[in-house]
């Protein structure tokens, strides 16, 4: 025991450059040498990438490492490499594929210590069979109440997990395996526990989930304007690193652009964004160029930046726990950090929404297994197909298909290069129970949620502890709970009338696209504010009853439209504009005409055409694939018009839901007109889909 602590020791010291452990980080690994099973329940901050780091250099072979958290991946390749010459890569959807058979080439010749993989990634059989042809001898399973349903994270996608560990377990018999997780209770410990210990006795590695340095408060607002205003009140003058969490990708890029014109340096990060901004967003925060991020938790969590001060909920979390795990991104370094939340009752209907659309009903089940009948040339379906044919909402397709998968119903296989999907027809019911008690179980961690933002569960820091199964909490003497007074400057009155203007005028961004190429665009109007406005743009833009001529675009509207497609040549001149064919919009022509007008361009309204008219429209379907499918390669171009090839062009339509229509005309231009130019997506207004049901959210 003696020569074996000593030699951990060494090789902290020699290989990590630390001198000592942190309290328990020791006597974990020590158990994962022996034990070969352990979980580990440690507290954010707590340093449990090193648990695994540490017996890679120790195990000859390879490890393993199965996590969610893409910005994690990309932090600790960049130390192994570099800080630890321990050789590292990673397979996940934010790499092209060149890069992820680049990594799938190196672990089978040798060239790895560790890999790192996404969850989804072992849905792919490619995949998964080249995993167990790897020499692993230790596997990790990072956000392991991942894989429990309880857990407040539950994936579909980490059902494979667990087939991954029984394949491998039985190729090597002494497979080491470390599950890690910040937030696990105790019914989701047991949970994790129950199915990792098939053939083999677990490890429950448990500490304290107290973070005393973390200062915790609640501040209560009345709506998007207010917290728009207190965000900028509070951030001014503000020194050092934040995070801003949102519920929405909208919402962070909206939260960013209201910050950045009022004079601070906020950037948005969400998972929409093209993988090369992702890193340079990432980089920029982790050196300090990027002091304020506003983001959904697809950064943050895990991501290798100690010196945190601030994280801000611009908006409620769906649970106690994910709250706990987000906000405990603060203070990493152990130096006085602050978790704010501000809290709107009406936050509620987001996170509702989010746990409707996770949630299947047995008319799912059935809707999808009547879609796996194969086509004419005896093709069974692939996921888009499947999501095309259902018209269900993605996330249900996905949480369906697992389901189906591991009761047997259906299996995946590989039919030439695609995976499909193919019904196994077995003789029994399909056990749905889960279903109902996931349901109950989120509800219930919603309304926890909502009584500690309300301050209904006492002290903020001992709530979370003993969310978390911490039962010997006790409070912490400076939250807003504890200590009001400490926390009266965050409780003053504000006026948030510039930032309820500013609402309702802003620029609405249409993000770029890669494939087919289309610079950054705009909206003018939100569906989502309601206003007036977009009322009245709506209401006179298509055909109704009793109409003998089209009503005209008012002139404050219209001006409005014009300045907002005027800043758009702040960035590029644009040399045409272009509107997309409509069958419904009466209004088309006559502001095509005027933006061209106002642009001194000029107007081709009969350049693109329905070459097969959609058989639908966009807002009768019940999702994006089938608005995708509805408009992809029906339109075309009349040859006989010619663009100006020097400058951009402005792509102009009514509204912008899914985008499909406008990519789709994007494409025309692209590849039958042989445009090589700018391509600006403008619309008049920008609405939601519902996914899973027709019409506007």
């Amino acid at each position: 025991m003696e020569n074996e602590a000593q030699q951990l020791t060494d090789i902290l010291s020699q290989r990590f450059g630390f001198a000592t452990f942190r309290p328990g980080q020791q006597e974990i690994i020590q158990t994962l040498m022996r034990e070969h099973c352990v979980v580990c329940i440690q507290p954010t901050g707590y340093g449990k990438s090193l648990l695994y780091q540490l017996p890679t250099v120790l195990l000859p072979g390879m490890t393993v490492v199965i996590s969610p958290l893409l910005a994690l991946m990309r932090d600790q390749i960049r130390h192994l490499n570099q800080r630890f010459a321990i050789p590292a890569a990673s397979i996940n959807s934010d790499q092209t594929e060149e890069e992820n058979d680049q990594a799938m080439a190196q672990a089978e010749s040798g060239q790895l210590k560790i890999l790192f993989i996404a969850p989804e990634r072992l849905e792919n059989l490619t995949v998964f069979a080249f995993l167990q042809r790897l020499p692993v001898d230790l596997l990790v399973i990072d956000e392991a109440h991942c894989i429990s349903t309880w857990g407040h994270d539950f994936r579909p996608a980490y059902r494979q997990i667990l087939n991954a560990v029984h394949t491998m377990t039985a190729k090597n018999q002494g497979l080491r395996l470390l599950a890690l997780t910040a937030t696990a209770n105790h019914k989701t410990e047991a949970d994790i526990v129950a199915q990792l210990s098939e053939k083999r006795s677990v490890q429950i590695m448990r500490s304290s989930m107290d973070r005393p340095n973390l200062a915790l408060a609640i501040r209560p607002v009345q709506g998007l304007g207010e917290k728009l205003a207190f965000l900028l009140d509070h951030l001014r003058g503000f020194q050092g690193c934040a995070l801003l969490y949102c519920a929405t990708r909208e919402q962070t890029e909206l939260v960013a652009s209201y910050l950045s014109q009022n004079g601070l340096s906020v950037t948005a990060y969400h998972a929409g964004f093209l993988s090369d901004q992702k890193r340079a967003l990432q980089e920029r925060f982790i050196s300090g160029q990027a002091p304020i991020i506003a983001a959904t938790n697809a950064l943050g969590m895990g991501i290798d930046k100690p010196d945190i001060r601030l994280i801000v909920h611009v908006d409620v979390p769906g649970s106690i726990t994910a709250y706990y795990q987000e906000v405990g991104r603060a203070g990493r370094d152990g130096q006085p950090a602050q978790g704010l939340l501000l809290y709107d009752p009406a936050d509620r209907k987001v996170q509702d929404y989010f746990i409707q659309n996770a949630q299947p009903n047995p008319n799912d089940f059935k809707i999808l297994l009547q879609a796996l009948k194969p086509d004419n040339d005896g093709n069974f379906p692939r996921l888009n197909d499947l999501k095309t044919r259902t018209g269900l909402h993605p996330t249900r397709v996905t949480v369906v298909l697992a389901e189906l998968q591991e009761q047997g119903f259906i299996e995946k296989v590989l039919q030439g290069r695609n995976q499909v999907y193919r019904p196994l027809n077995p003789k029994k019911e399909l056990d749905l129970s889960r279903y109902r008690q996931q349901l109950e179980v989120r509800t219930q961690e919603l309304n926890a949620m909502l009584a500690y933002a309300e301050g209904q569960s006492g002290c903020l820091m001992q709530a979370l502890r003993r969310a978390l199964g911490d039962d010997r909490a006790s409070p912490c003497n400076q939250c807003s709970i504890c200590d009001p007074s400490a926390w009266q400057a965050q409780h003053q009155p504000i006026d948030a009338t510039k930032a309820w203007d500013w609402l309702t005028t802003r620029p609405i961004p249409i993000a770029a696209s890669k494939y087919p190429p289309m610079a950054e665009g705009a909206s003018v109007l939100s569906a989502e504010l309601g206003s007036p406005a977009f009322a009245t743009f709506m209401r006179n833009r298509a055909d109704r009853p009793g109409l003998t001529a089209p009503a005209q675009i008012e002139s404050a509207l219209l001006d409005w439209i014009i300045a907002r497609a005027k800043t758009l040549t702040w960035r590029q001149k644009i040399g045409a504009v272009v509107p997309l064919p409509s069958r419904t919009w009466l209004q088309r022509e006559h502001l095509a005409q005027a933006l061209a007008e106002a642009l001194g361009v000029p107007c081709f309204p009969d350049l693109l055409y329905w070459s097969s008219p959609p058989e639908q429209r966009q807002g009768q379907l019940h999702n994006n694939d089938q608005r995708r499918a509805n408009v992809k390669e029906r339109m075309a171009i009349d040859g006989r018009l010619q663009l100006p090839r020097d400058h951009a062009v402005l792509l102009l339509d009514d509204y912008i839901g899914s985008g499909a229509t406008l990519r789709e005309a994007g494409r025309v231009l692209t590849k039958q007109a042989h445009f090589d130019g700018p391509i600006i997506p403008f619309t008049v207004a920008r609405v939601r889909w519902r996914l899973g049901a027709p019409g506007m959210v």
